[in-house]
């Protein structure tokens, strides 16, 4: 087995990336003075996995970091990445204290220092029909009744200028409901790095927005990264109309996944009714561990 470095500039995205193993992630956590690195792992000739990992130094200390990765090929075996996961720190451009968080059967050795978490993914490959007929029951006559009404659904990138009030408006919502999420200056930088790498759907009600949402591209996978409806929105359930619209603009641009993000039925059980109504798959990811 050979790990070797590639490229940042040139190594793209495998299929099934998540956003913290994508280009623009790495290239927006580089602006912001962290280092970065490509690592390719290959079989005989074959790739078997891209990991991107991140370091900062911590006072005396180089902390590596490897999210959501490596990227696996498909028909990678448990053999081959636990091969790769042992060699990957000693294949890096640096020396360092390595957090590692991998997904659910790739176990790594090490000091835990965050549990696991269940992800939200909404396959896209399927056809409209196939995609509608896998909503929940529920969800999907939601669906029905928010297309009935009389709302204007813009699908457009995000224009942080014309934008800000609605991202004020989540800002403001987050603050009072208390959970965290990529900071602005974030989407930001992603935004100048990325200019088409994002889509905002706004539904309107005789001109006036009664729901956002926000995704960040990085293809073949999409993100859902922040929204906000008050409850007018929700009473009209138009973030179920704008998660339906943007599945299909994505699918129509050729986009296999739309990752929704964590879920937790004993923390945030209606939104996590939301997510797994779309028809999204649970995705269990396992701990992330220190080690050398």
């Amino acid at each position: 087995m050979q790990i070797t470095l590639a490229n940042p500039a040139t190594a793209g995205n495998l299929p099934g990336t998540p956003l913290q193993q994508s280009d623009t992630y790495a290239a927006v956590m580089r602006s912001f003075g962290c280092e970065t690195a490509v690592m390719d792992v290959t079989e005989d000739g074959a790739q078997i996995a891209r990991a991107r990992s991140y370091a900062r130094r911590v006072g005396p200390l180089r902390i590596a970091w490897l999210p959501r990765g490596p990227v696996w090929a498909t028909g990678a075996s448990t053999d081959q990445k636990n091969r790769a996961l042992a060699g990957l720190s000693r294949a890096a451009p640096w020396r360092a204290l390595w957090a590692i968080g991998a997904d659910a059967g790739q176990p790594r050795k090490g000091l835990p220092v965050a549990k696991g978490v269940q992800m939200a993914e909404l396959n896209l490959t399927g056809s409209e029909a196939a995609r509608r007929s896998a909503q929940h029951g529920k969800w999907r006559n939601r669906l029905g009744r928010a297309e009935n009404l009389d709302l204007a659904v813009t699908i457009r990138p995000l224009d942080l200028a014309r934008d800000g009030p609605l991202l004020a408006q989540e800002a403001a919502q987050r603050a009072q409901r208390r959970y965290a999420t990529l900071p602005h200056k974030f989407i930001a930088k992603w935004t100048q790095i990325a200019p088409d790498g994002t889509l905002i759907l706004i539904a309107e009600e005789q001109g006036t927005p009664v729901a956002f949402m926000l995704m960040l591209l990085h293809a073949p996978t999409a993100t859902y990264h922040i929204g906000w409806t008050g409850p007018h929105g929700r009473s009209l359930n138009a973030h179920t109309l704008l998660m339906w619209r943007a599945s299909c603009h994505l699918a129509q641009a050729g986009y296999k996944r739309l990752d929704l993000g964590r879920t937790d039925t004993a923390r945030i059980p209606g939104i996590t009714r939301f997510k797994t109504g779309t028809g999204a798959v649970l995705r269990d990811l396992g701990a992330t561990t220190l080690c050398l």
